[in-house]
């Protein structure tokens, strides 16, 4: 899929006027609709890239043509925008939508310096997905990619030699091999935020937040402060687990745990996972559920049956029932491996159709994916009522929050026996419970510190704090938020960041962080408006809370989806759960009972809590 060519910034104005004017008004009626009509081309370009395959050529020319047509319309649109900023018109609505307009983002660059820009991040991108490594001892095999084969080949591996030789030959390759990129880029970045109206780049960098740089790390350092004590007694415990696997040499007490053991430990939670791989599972004797089984024991065996019984889910929730012709028109997806095979709904912006594509694969991640498409549905449906510049959720993510609390509350085990997909009691009881949020929480604990040294890095080098390729200044924060450390000390002769860059090297990651947390903080709020949550009543346990039936949540819901951008994310969320900031409480309620248990066992083996 080739690189959109339009960078969606918002910028805040201070328009103290609340007049309205007729050319104002003439002006967004009409770059509404002009909007409206690209955008559904862009979309339908994408629609036929995600059927045909990503190396289709007519669907990449298609998207190509969209986003320069798209890129074309919003420069028109510059001078009037700069006009009615100078004039201060336009009531509370109008002026809202004046801040959503994109703007040109790279394309305020020089023709140089914009073909410079996008050749970097391109080549960036390119380094880290396409690259091949050679394998170990064998230098003239280099033809392995990171994943699946290297991942494959770490996972399985019982060699420490061979795992720590692809960790620094994946660094030198995607690393190393890009550091004047990464630090004329950043440069090329900084450029680019004055020129979009930010004389302080790291405000531009969360932008898509609208809110200053500051303000935004503000925010997440509580949120890191918030997770500190639960994050402490899981990385005590994990490092437990390392040092029985590997010896007190390599993970001594006391110590940040070697970077490359941890990363294949927890990184066996992200594959369809087996409890003898960890060797302190909380209940090795209870084992883990095998839902995708028991999906075809059920009988919920195909994509069309799972569609359906979600279905029934959300009009449970109060929430309309979906069309069958919705299901009738759905097609299938070309995907290229399954890792990116999943169930998509695409938004129309004048169209009155709504296309749904879906993966013919059935296992549990399916499954718990269908959750999040409908409630996409769901939202672009909600939304439907606002301007075209107003219909985007708030921040990137936001919807996706509310699509991942559902697919959460999905987990329950209650829910899961209601549905016959758990036959057997004991998945209801603590100590199959503490299975099941001990890999969760491999999942989600541990990746949120990850995302903050990223951000926080390139934040730090944004505002000049510390230079682009300040490798030491990189394994500081790294060593410091996640606990974990190179096998051998690193120094300013490497360059490490852009082997850990998962997206984009101007994606930031805050608007994750924040998605990530909000699905906790929201299923906490509906399952103690529905009184299936009550603190410390374990009986009441936020991992068992099932919402299906519950039918009140629907119209709350619909309100808040409804707001799409037409105000800040803070009057969305105060709308959904009744206060205006994102925290850190739903979260660590979920996994209180697996925070009991670390300490509990912490305490028991003797096990280091910390670093120095």
């Amino acid at each position: 899929m080739g690189r959109l060519l339009v960078v969606l910034i918002f910028v805040g104005f201070v328009l103290p006027s609340s007049s309205t004017d007729s050319t104002l008004t003439t002006f967004l009626v009409e770059a509404n609709q002009q909007l409206a009509g690209i955008y559904d081309q862009v979309v339908l370009a994408q629609l036929q890239n995600e059927l045909r395959g990503s190396n289709d050529i007519v669907a990449l020319l298609e998207m190509e043509i969209a986003d320069e047509k798209l890129l074309n319309y919003l420069k028109s649109l510059m001078a009037h925008l700069a006009k009615f900023k100078r004039l201060k018109l336009g009531d509370a609505t109008q002026k809202r939508q004046l801040e959503r307009i994109p703007r040109l983002g790279y394309n305020a660059l020089d023709g140089m310096e914009l073909a410079q820009v996008y050749a970097l991040a391109s080549n960036m991108s390119d380094s880290y997905r396409n690259v091949l490594l050679c394998a170990y001892k064998q230098p003239g095999n280099c033809t392995l990619r990171l994943i699946p084969e290297v991942q494959a080949i770490v996972q399985e591996s019982r060699d420490l030699d061979e795992i720590e030789y692809y960790w620094y030959e994946w660094r030198k390759q995607t690393g190393l091999a890009t550091r004047d990129q990464f630090v004329a880029f950043m440069e090329l970045y900084k450029k680019t935020a004055q020129l979009n109206g930010y004389p302080r780049a790291q405000d531009y960098w969360f932008r898509s937040l609208e809110m200053g740089g500051a303000q935004t790390m503000s925010l997440l350092d509580r949120l890191m402060a918030g997770l500190r004590p639960l994050f402490l007694q899981f990385h005590a415990h994990v490092r437990g687990s390392l040092r029985k696997m590997h010896g007190e040499r390599l993970v001594p007490r006391g110590r940040p745990y070697p970077q490359h053991l941890a990363e294949v430990f927890i990184g066996n939670a992200f594959r369809r996972v087996r409890a003898e791989w960890y060797v302190d599972l909380p209940s090795p004797l209870a084992g883990l559920a095998n839902i995708t089984q028991d999906l075809h024991r059920r009988g919920l065996s195909t994509t069309q049956r799972v569609f359906w019984n979600v279905a029934e889910y959300f009009r449970g929730l109060g929430l309309p029932l979906l069309e069958s012709s919705l299901w009738t028109n759905a097609q299938v997806v070309a995907a290229d491996d399954d890792d990116s095979c999943w169930h998509k709904v695409w938004r129309y912006y004048t169209l009155p159709i709504t296309n749904f594509t879906y993966c013919p694969l059935n296992d549990e991640e399916r499954f718990l994916n269908m959750f999040e498409a409908q409630s996409d549905l769901y939202y672009n449906r909600a939304a439907s009522g606002q301007p075209t510049l107003l219909r985007d959720e708030p921040f990137p993510s936001f919807g996706d929050a509310i699509g991942k609390c559902f697919s959460l509350a999905a987990t329950s085990p209650r829910y899961l026996q209601k549905l016959g997909l758990l036959q057997e009691g004991k998945w209801l009881e603590l100590p199959a419970r503490l299975n099941r949020l001990y890999v969760h929480g491999l999942r989600v604990v541990f990746l949120l510190p990850v995302f903050y040294v990223l951000d926080r890095y390139r934040v730090e080098v944004l505002s000049g704090h510390i230079r682009a390729d300040d490798n030491e200044a990189y394994w500081r924060l790294t060593e410091h938020y996640t606990g974990a450390a190179a096998p051998r000390k690193r120094s300013n002769e490497q360059f490490d960041v852009p082997a850990k860059l998962l997206m984009e090297v101007d994606d930031q990651y805050a608007s994750n962080i924040l998605s990530t947390v909000l699905q906790f903080q929201l299923l906490k709020h509906y399952c103690t408006t529905t009184l299936q949550f009550g603190k410390d009543n374990p009986r009441k346990a936020l991992d068992l809370c099932d919402l299906s039936d519950q039918r009140q949540i629907g119209a709350s819901l619909q309100r808040a989806m409804a707001l799409g951008s037409s105000v800040p994310y803070s009057d969305v969320l105060q709308e959904l759960v009744g206060e205006p900031e994102i925290n850190i409480d739903g979260l660590l309620a979920y996994f209180k009972p697996l925070h009991d248990w670390l300490v509990q066992q912490n305490q028991l083996q003797n096990l280091d809590v910390g670093w120095a």
